[in-house]
């Protein structure tokens, strides 16, 4: 089995699909461009298993349980279940797993010094309903693995940790013997955005522009060393969610980028970003 050799990373906020309307022309057509551009390379990479880097919003973890990363290792997935396809505006949604290759691929990874929870039962929300319906609204959804990390709730794996477990997941597909050719890594997150909080609302439009040209540079080593509470001051608690970009861009390895779309969305609460990446 292959590495992971593209991959799409972009910003997952609910008024995506549920405020859709409420926002100007000039922005819903950079979007719009955005996205049929990443759903047109998705259609030519035509992937065949998605590996899908996302966040819980409280749905599957609370306090009482909240592991730093949770690897989806059931048959199916509900993205969205009811609840949440009423409030994002879109229609439910029951995905494929692929329990093999995701028991497979835990397995490598504890042997790898990583211990992920692991759960058979998943409801995504936002972080892969969003997504999944705009880059797969017109083809057949391949079987998908999520990789939930904890980006909401203290003490979270650090930026360093999401890129050394993202990496180490590049290396445990690349040997794992499973009739799969072309993985498609899916990282949903961000931009700057504050939730719940006196500063929700606010856009750190220098932030997400400064971010996007690491990206297109293809340098992320220098996210390794982001402190959580800086990043929380300069571009909000939201931002955490970028560990999921990290974690799917270092599954890759090194990388060329295209951005897709950018637009600061306060209607949405969020920066919101699309960016395609290919192997190297």
């Amino acid at each position: 089995m292959q590495a992971p050799a593209f991959g799409i990373v972009m910003s997952h906020a609910p008024g995506f699909t549920a405020r859709w309307d409420i926002i100007d022309e000039g922005r819903r057509a950079t979007l719009t461009r955005g996205i049929e551009r990443a759903r047109a390379l998705v259609a030519a990479a035509a992937p065949d298993l998605v590996l899908a880097f996302v966040n819980d919003h409280f749905q599957n973890f609370t306090l009482r349980g909240m592991p730093p990363f949770c690897l989806g290792v059931g048959e199916f997935h509900e993205a969205p279940g009811p609840v949440a396809a009423a409030m994002l505006r879109i229609p439910e949604r029951t995905i494929a797993g692929e329990p093999a290759v995701a028991m497979a691929l835990l397995e490598k990874l504890m042997a790898d010094g990583f211990d992920p929870a692991y759960s058979a039962e998943l409801s995504l929300f936002d972080d892969l309903s969003v997504p999944l319906h705009y880059l797969f609204a017109d083809r057949a959804l391949p079987p998908v693995i999520p990789i939930v990390t904890n980006c909401v709730a203290p003490p979270m794996p650090s930026f360093a940790r999401c890129y050394d477990f993202g990496a180490a997941i590049g290396r445990a597909l690349a040997s794992i013997d499973a009739a799969y050719s072309r993985v498609m890594v899916l990282g949903s997150g961000g931009l700057s955005h504050w939730v719940g909080t006196p500063r929700t609302g606010e856009i750190n439009g220098a932030f997400d522009a400064a971010f996007l040209t690491q990206i297109a540079a293809g340098n992320i080593e220098e996210m390794r060393g982001w402190n959580d509470l800086a990043i929380d001051e300069v571009a909000g608690n939201g931002a955490q969610e970028l560990k999921n970009w990290l974690g799917a861009l270092a599954a890759i390895g090194p990388f060329a980028a295209e951005e897709l779309a950018y637009a600061p969305v306060r209607e949405w609460l969020t920066g919101m970003a699309i960016v395609a990446v290919t192997a190297r």
